[in-house]
């Protein structure tokens, strides 16, 4: 029996720790710093080694009260937003599945949706890794809902309109947009791939009016973070039911 009362718990606090390595993974991938060398997180500032006790989730950032212990440094505010909002994304997966391997599926989707969106929007990047995580996750959904082969055509063909966009546009479409896509179709059939594509054009397009008001610097080549939004678009398309 899938028991969401005490899923629940167990799922925040993996997502509490999750979000953790997440911080890691959104600091050092774009810096293309190895994960496991050095072995132990650092001060971004004075490069000191962060005891166990610097590191518990959340809870270390106010206890420090968002300094570095060791130089005083600030400490950024998205490192609890992401392990907070980890935490709350592995919760919401309980009650938005109903078994282990949807649940799995879930959190490899959002995973790869938070780290991308952290470093999209500060990098306009998107790491191979977490399309690898996101496609991994697609695979898992689609065979457990029986359209794999469905969903392998619409992300083939995904990919293959997404590149001819990312062609024509001469690169004003990246190409980490591409193979996210690409990666996220997985999720999805023709029908709700087409309507995750609307609705991350939508949200992008609100963004881009949001930013226009509050830094009114958005012109033509403004370049507009979409890997975000099309995660979005893809986890709102899967749960509207829609069919091929």
């Amino acid at each position: 029996m899938w028991n969401r009362v005490i899923l629940a718990p167990i799922a925040t606090i993996i997502g509490l720790v999750m979000g953790s390595f997440y911080n890691v993974l959104i600091y050092r991938l774009p810096r293309k710093i190895s994960l496991v060398n050095p072995k132990r997180s650092f001060c971004p500032t004075c490069n000191h080694t962060l005891a166990w006790k610097d590191n518990i989730p959340v809870l270390s950032y106010i206890l420090l009260k968002g300094k570095c212990r060791y130089c005083g440094a600030p400490i950024s505010i998205r490192y609890p937003i992401v392990e907070v909002l980890t935490a709350l994304s592995f919760l919401m997966a309980v009650y938005l599945s109903n078994n282990i391997i949807d649940l799995v599926a879930l959190w490899m989707l959002l995973s790869g949706g938070l780290v991308t969106g952290a470093i999209d929007f500060e990098y306009m990047l998107i790491p191979d890794s977490m399309v690898i995580v996101t496609a991994g996750g697609g695979v898992l959904w689609s065979w457990n809902h029986n359209h794999l082969f469905l969903s392998i055509l619409t992300a083939a063909l995904a990919f293959g309109i997404f590149f001819l966009i990312h062609i024509l546009s001469r690169n004003g479409m990246g190409f980490g947009d591409v193979e996210y896509f690409g990666a996220l179709a997985l999720f999805l059939t023709p029908l709700s791939a087409v309507v995750a594509v609307l609705i991350a054009s939508i949200s992008a397009l609100l963004f881009a009016i949001f930013t226009l008001f509050k830094h009114k610097k958005v012109n033509r080549k403004t370049r507009i973070p979409f890997g975000p939004f099309l995660a979005i678009g893809t986890l709102i398309s899967i749960f509207l039911n829609f069919h091929v």
